[in-house]
Formats: structure tokens, C-alpha cells, sequence
């Protein structure tokens, strides 16, 4: 009957705010109205979307008074009287109570911030108030660290200082026992400091190698930096939190409700078109990254760590089966922490990495850097992460995590360890790091198993590739492929051996990390959503920046890139563009690397192409009446073409921003003649006129293939092994002909081996669109339950109810 009777009352008071004007002034409706328990879905099931706008705009007045109050009421938690000097006092019965009206102000704003972010011109502000924005976003900020609500006590921690930090539980551990460092010896003491020195050169290497060298010293700068690591959750000289308290059920509840409140707060670029939309431009936004955030590099290190230190083999109970399953609270806020972060790092300019310190060698941002438009203090942060256990601890969080995606379906004992669901929130995060810490990159090419993190991205374009709802996450995982692979580094690491087992069809084979991204790259293209054909450049591309690196080719790999040539070759493909040959162009490309660079352990691939010999004849014989004969047969007059290869890479130009590059990395401007909508984040080739081959076509397709080396090795081979078979009566085995290809010598038979060209990931504005879109829409579709967001008013991309196309 309780719950019943407050949710009549509930409503009551809603229908009393819509359909009559209540005072702002009106003490005792608005205590009231505080203090009727509702739960998150009451509120968002009462309270509709129609509600929230007619209070929006026709009840200003109430506006102003929701927006005053609820601010206020939060930050009253948080008053000295709750604090106490920083001593660990337990709360008493009526600060439970407040806590429970704090939570019910939290949830009837966010309804309210995501309607309010769906304007464009008001903020919700007159001449004695201060702006909307400003109230809700800082007093979410504030509420994140309120003692005994988010999280425990706090106090000034020397510990904070250590320049290398700690892990959670390890710091939490050492303050529990100070005395425990007298036990250690002299040679202990001696050791621990050489240590930390040996570490402080090489993170002074790797500082170098990145080309940032040492910090510089400024006079006037804005101290909103902490030095703070990723282990830790707070800034050094700053007060500690307790890492006890993000374990708690009663506080990860409570920081889910306000980061979701935050997440609504920021959530305005859903409501900007993808064409009109300006990251320097978003209001929410614009205060939640600015210099003057309250706790800002607090929360970017809590959140970080929050997602980084999860575990999902050992969440809970000691790593128990099925013990996952009592951790939900957490897991959700792990997920939304993923979220909020993505979000906050996706607007404003990019951080700049070279650190500066004032006098005092504490960390600074310039002060003409910190107050101009599109400064955004998390992706500074993020930018100035240079030591290297901070970058140790984000790569193995990583890693962990996403391999979590196959790990939990090889588990012995059936969904014993819950997979976890922000996997592509990882990777957009993932990607952030790569873009925006340079030492990210390097340290992990140079220091780490890059492999580690090419396992779970294939297995996660494997499993997506026919999955047209999944066409966004295998976008993400080559744009992170396509970033990697521009590194010599990356190509050498991927020829580890592979041995790992993973939950999928993949075909069986023997061979490196390297033969994994060619295979699962080959069945993408032979068997996978046509959403995909804009990346098939993308895809080879990846190929050819490792290959010359790849020291032994297994098998399965040389016949899946021989039949990959064959395929785009053949008069279906070849014909379908004026452009279509870029493919064949890449493929040649691959081919030669590898014969010229790593011919000895590749004959698997010498006598793929030996055998398939055909294939690369009728290439060098092509004639202008052959290819236009081929291509009437292939494509009547009647019919298109079912794959246009030109409106492809338009469609990957405007949709993708993956640009073909030339040999110096930059960008190469493409005509865009296809019409195509991309507000979904899909790709639709578009309709074009017919082609026709003509000898200006012929001429260029000769030019652009380099078939040279090629042939050259045709030339010679193919007479040997013809007279192998002659000699044996045509009954050879494979292994004889592998055995002699690996003692012939081709030197001095090639032409001059050519300068290995990398084709290297250029941003641009399309690229930073997409990766917008993409990240709102996968925050949407995992902000149903409750739905914070109206998918009627969002104009970044297209909404499809299932429900209603049936």
C-alpha cells in the first residue's frame, strides 16, 4: 500500500507542475514533492518525455526552481556538518533520509537535463542566475566525492607522492601498514631505489623516442593538474580516496545515479545533426572539460581506474564460479564509468603531451592554453599519462578486459565467468588513448606484447562480420588495425607464434599472429556483410603495411591471398569501377614486399602464385577489345554492377574518412560521385553510370599494377617446376617442389628491391564524426533500462524502432 500510495502522490505532483503554475517559491509543495520515494523507473515511467518538454517550455519558472533546488540539495550532502574534519563519523537516521530525497532530486533531473539538452539556444539562465549547465554539471562533479554517498573519508596521503604510485588495493594495503617498510633490509632499501631509477630512465627513453623531451618550466600556469597515476583515484597532495569504497553496493549504487545524471547532462550532441555538429560548440559539455571543473582530474583518474582495474575472471568471492553474477551493481558501474569517460574525452581539442611544471616542479597547464576555446582538461590528462607503470596498468586493463570477450565462452564450466557487455566502449576508449598519448603507442610496441590486444580485435571482427547491426564495431576495430599497423614495430611483433584457442570457426592453421589478421581479414571479405565492401581497401591496406616484415607465411594465409587476387581479378570485380584495380594494386604490392624482403620461409606463397600463374597472365595480356568483350558478358547492358567499386571508396571517404594515402602517409582527395546517407553510421554504395573500359583505363591499370616482380619470379620458377614434372611423369608432391624452391636464390633474377612504403591513419574531420556518432549511438542503445534519452529527438543518427517497421 506504501508504494502504491507514494506513487499516486508521485503523479499527483506532476500533474499539479503541468497543469498549474506552482510558485518557485513554494516551500512546502517542493519539500514535499523531495520527500514522496520514488524509485528510477517510477520517475521515468510518470514522468514522460511530452511532460518534461511542456515543463521545459511552458513552465519556465518551474524550470528555474528544479534546476536551483536540485543542485543545492546535492551539494547540502556534502556540507562541513557531513565531513566532520575529514574523521569517520556514521550517519544517523535523518542523513539517511536526506540521502534518499538527494536521490530522488538526481533522478527527476535527469529526466529534465536530457530534455533541456535537446534545446539549442536557451540555457536556462537569467540576469541574477548563474547557468544551468554550470549548476547541474559541477554539483554532479561535487556529488561524486561526497564523503559516505560515493565515497569513504578522506584525508591529506604523503603516500600520494611516490612518482610511480600504486595499485588500489596495494596502496590501501601499505597505509594499513606503515610499519611494515622497518622490516626491510639495507640491500632491500638499495634495490627498490635502483629500481625506481632504472624505470625513471626509461621512462625518460621513452619520453625521447615520442619526441617530447623534458617538461617545460613556466611561470603562470593553472594548476589543475594532478600528478596523479592511473592506479591511483586521486591527485598527488590531494586528498585519497579509500579504493575500499568503489567495492561497496551502497556506494557503487549511488555513483551509478549520478554518472548517469552526468551522462544525461553531456548528452546534447544526440540532438545536433552529424552535419552541423561542432565539438568546440556543445554548452554541457564545454563545462564538464573546462580548466575550472571541480574534481576534474579526481574523476578522470577514478573513472580510469574504476575500468582499468576491473576483473572479470576474479570480481567478487575470490575468482568463485558464477560469483559474477552477485556483482551486477559493479559490473554496471564499470560500464557506465567506460561510458562517461568516452564521452567526456570526445569534445574539445586534442590535449597537448609536453608537460609543463611551474617553479615548484608541480604539474601545469599554461594559462593561455587552459582558458581558450576547446580545452578540454581530461584529454590533457590523458595526453600527459608518461610513466611506466601508468601506461603498464592501461595496457594490461585493456588487455584483460577485451580478452574477457572470448575467454568467457572457453570456460569449463558454462557461463561460470560473465562476459562483459562495454567491449566496444573499450575500444572506442582504446582508441582515445592510442590518438591521444603518443607514449601509449610507443610503449606498447616497443615494451609489450602487442598481440595480446590482435587476438581479441579479430575475434571481435570475425564474430561481427555477417552481423549488419555489428557493421560500426568492425569499423572501430580497423581503424585501431589500421593505427597499429602504420608502426615497423607492430609488424615485427606479429610474427609470434599464435596459439591461441578461440570460440569460433576460424580455419585451422600453424603459423604467427600475422597469418591471423590475413585470415580473419580474407573470410570478412569472402563472407561478410555487404555493409563492409568500403573497408576492403582498408583491409589490404593493413596487409600490406606488415607484410615485408612477415617473416614465414603458413599455408592457409598464402592460399587465402592468392584467392583473394583471383577474386578481385575476376571480370566482376575488375570491371565494376573505373578504380576497382586499387585492390589488385594492393595485393601486387603484398606479394612483392614478401619476395623481395622475406622470400626465404615464404615458399608457401611462392607456389600459391606459382600454381594460380594464369591469374597473373591475363593481367599482362589484357587487351582494350578482351576487357570491354569481358566486361558486356559480365554486366549486360541491362544490368548494374553489383559491386561498384568507385561509390565503395566514396562511400568510405565520407562515411569512414579511411583514405587511400600515397608513399609519404598523406591523404589522397577523391572525386565524391555517389550518393550515400550516413547519419546511421552505415554505408551504401551508391548508383553510377555504367563503365566501360577504355584505353585511357587500360593505360592506367598497366601503370598502377606493379606486376614487374612478379613476373620475374614466373619467369624463372615456372620452367623448373615444368621440368620437375616432366622428369617425374607429372606425379610431384607438394613438399619436393617447396624443398627446392627453398634452395633456389633469386637474387640478381628480381628487379631492385623498392623502398618499403607505409600507409599511416590521417584524422580528419570525417573520421571524427564518425567515432562520434558511433560512441552516442552505442551510449544509447545501452541507456535503455532506464531510458534516459528520447530516440524521437535524436538528429546525430537514425533511430529504428523495431517494433513499429513490424
Amino acid at each position: 500500500m506504501g508504494a502504491s500510495a507514494s506513487k499516486i502522490k508521485f503523479r499527483e505532483s506532476l500533474t499539479s507542475l503541468t497543469t498549474r503554475d506552482v510558485s518557485p517559491d513554494d516551500a512546502a509543495f517542493w519539500d514535499e514533492l523531495w520527500k514522496i520515494p520514488s524509485s528510477a523507473d517510477e520517475v521515468f515511467e510518470l514522468l514522460t518525455p511530452s511532460n518534461a518538454r511542456r515543463l521545459r517550455d511552458e513552465r519556465r519558472c518551474v524550470r528555474t526552481r528544479v534546476g536551483g533546488v536540485g543542485p543545492t540539495r546535492w551539494s547540502e550532502g556534502g556540507s562541513p556538518e557531513r565531513t566532520k574534519g575529514g574523521k569517520n563519523y556514521d550517519l544517523d537516521e535523518d542523513d539517511e533520509s536526506d540521502e534518499d530525497e538527494v536521490e530522488d532530486t538526481k533522478r527527476h533531473s535527469k529526466k529534465r537535463d536530457s530534455s533541456n539538452a535537446e534545446e539549442e539556444d536557451d540555457d536556462g539562465e537569467d540576469g541574477n542566475q548563474e547557468p544551468l549547465a554550470l549548476l547541474v554539471v559541477h554539483a554532479a562533479m561535487h556529488m561524486l566525492f561526497l564523503p559516505q554517498f560515493t565515497c569513504d573519508f578522506y584525508e591529506e596521503d604523503g603516500a600520494a607522492d611516490d612518482p610511480y604510485g600504486s595499485s588500489s588495493s596495494e596502496s590501501d594495503s601499505e597505509s594499513s601498514t606503515e610499519d611494515e617498510s622497518d622490516a626491510y633490509s639495507d640491500d632491500d632499501d638499495e634495490e627498490a631505489a635502483a629500481q625506481k631509477q632504472r624505470m625513471a630512465k626509461a621512462d625518460r627513453e621513452t619520453q625521447l623516442e615520442a619526441g617530447l623531451g623534458k617538461p617545460r618550466c613556466i611561470r603562470k600556469g593553472s594548476n589543475k593538474l594532478g600528478g596523479a597515476t592511473a592506479t591511483t583515484s586521486s591527485r598527488r597532495k590531494k586528498p585519497v580516496l579509500n579504493p575500499e569504497a568503489a567495492y561497496t553496493r551502497k556506494y557503487d549504487k549511488n555513483r551509478i545515479e549520478v554518472l548517469r545524471l552526468l551522462l544525461a547532462a553531456c548528452s546534447d550532441p544526440l540532438f545536433s545533426p552529424a552535419d552541423e555538429y561542432n565539438p568546440l560548440a556543445s554548452r554541457w559539455m564545454s563545462v564538464a572539460v573546462a580548466a575550472d571543473a571541480p574534481n576534474a582530474s579526481c574523476l578522470f583518474y577514478s573513472l580510469l581506474n574504476t575500468v582499468v582495474s576491473y576483473d572479470p575472471s576474479n570480481s567478487s568471492f575470490g575468482g568463485v564460479p558464477y560469483s559474477s553474477k552477485f556483482a551486477s551493481e559493479h559490473v554496471k558501474l564499470v560500464e557506465l564509468s567506460a561510458q562517461v569517460l568516452c564521452v567526456l574525452l570526445d569534445c574539445g581539442l586534442s590535449g597537448d603531451p609536453i608537460p609543463f611544471e611551474n617553479r615548484h616542479g608541480e604539474p601545469v597547464v599554461p594559462v593561455s592554453e587552459a582558458y581558450k576555446g576547446g580545452f578540454n582538461i581530461f584529454r590533457v590528462l590523458l595526453a600527459r599519462i608518461d610513466n611506466g607503470r601508468d601506461l603498464n596498468v592501461l595496457y594490461r586493463g585493456f588487455v584483460r578486459l577485451l580478452r574477457n570477450t572470448f575467454e568467457s565462452k572457453n570456460m569449463l564450466l558454462p557461463s561460470s565467468q560473465a562476459k562483459l557487455e562495454c567491449y566496444q566502449e573499450l575500444l572506442i576508449l582504446l582508441w582515445k588513448t592510442l590518438e591521444e598519448n603518443p607514449l601509449f603507442l610507443d610503449f606498447i610496441l616497443t615494451r609489450c606484447d602487442v598481440c595480446e590486444l590482435v587476438v581479441p580485435l579479430c575475434y571481435l571482427m570475425y564474430s561481427a562480420r555477417k552481423q549488419p547491426a555489428q557493421v560500426g564495431l568492425v569499423h572501430i576495430c580497423t581503424f585501431i588495425l589500421l593505427k597499429l599497423s602504420g608502426e615497423r614495430s607492430f609488424g615485427v611483433s606479429l610474427n609470434r607464434p599464435f596459439r591461441t584457442k578461440l570460440p569460433c570457426d576460424l580455419p585451422l592453421f600453424s603459423g604467427s599472429h600475422a597469418d591471423l589478421v590475413c585470415i580473419t581479414l580474407h573470410k570478412i571479405i569472402v563472407n561478410g556483410s555487404y555493409r563492409l565492401v568500403p573497408l576492403y581497401s582498408c583491409f589490404l591496406t593493413v596487409i600490406c603495411n606488415y607484410s615485408p616484415y612477415w617473416r614465414s607465411m603458413s599455408l592457409v594465409s598464402s592460399v587465402k591471398l592468392v584467392n583473394l587476387f583471383e577474386l578481385f581479378s575476376s571480370p566482376k570485380f575488375l570491371y565494376s569501377g573505373e578504380k576497382a584495380y586499387r585492390h589488385l594494386a594492393l595485393l601486387l604490392e603484398i606479394f612483392n614486399n614478401i619476395i623481395q624482403y622475406q622470400y626465404n620461409g615464404n615458399q608457401h606463397l611462392v607456389y600459391a602464385i606459382v600454381r594460380r600463374k594464369d591469374s597473373f597472365g591475363r593481367l599482362v595480356s589484357l587487351t582494350l577489345p578482351k576487357a570491354i568483350h569481358q566486361c558486356n558478358k559480365t554486366f549486360p547492358v541491362s544490368e548494374d554492377p553489383e559491386y561498384d567499386a568507385d561509390a565503395a571508396d566514396a562511400a568510405q571517404v565520407a562515411a569512414l574518412s579511411i583514405q587511400d594515402v600515397d608513399e609519404k602517409g598523406k591523404p589522397i582527395q577523391q572525386e565524391d560521385d555517389a550518393t550515400l546517407t550516413t547519419n546511421d553510421g552505415s554505408t551504401i554504395a551508391g548508383i553510377r553510370e555504367r563503365f566501360v573500359p577504355t584505353e585511357a583505363w587500360l593505360a592506367e591499370l598497366r601503370s598502377s599494377l606493379p606486376l614487374e616482380t612478379v613476373n620475374r619470379l614466373l619467369q624463372h620458377l615456372v620452367p623448373v617446376v615444368d621440368d620437375m614434372c616432366e622428369r617425374k611423369n607429372g606425379v610431384v608432391d607438394e613438399v619436393e617442389i617447396l624443398e627446392v624452391f627453398k634452395d633456389i636464390t633469386m637474387v640478381g633474377l628480381l628487379p631492385v628491391p623498392h623502398a618499403i612504403v607505409i600507409r599511416k591513419y590521417q584524422p580528419n574531420q570525417y573520421t571524427a564524426i564518425w567515432f562520434t556518432a558511433f560512441m552516442w549511438g552505442v551510449v544509447f542503445l545501452r541507456s535503455q533500462k532506464p531510458p534516459i534519452f528520447d530516440g524521437k529527438c535524436i538528429e546525430l543518427f537514425q533511430v529504428a524502432d523495431e517494433q513499429a517497421a513490424e
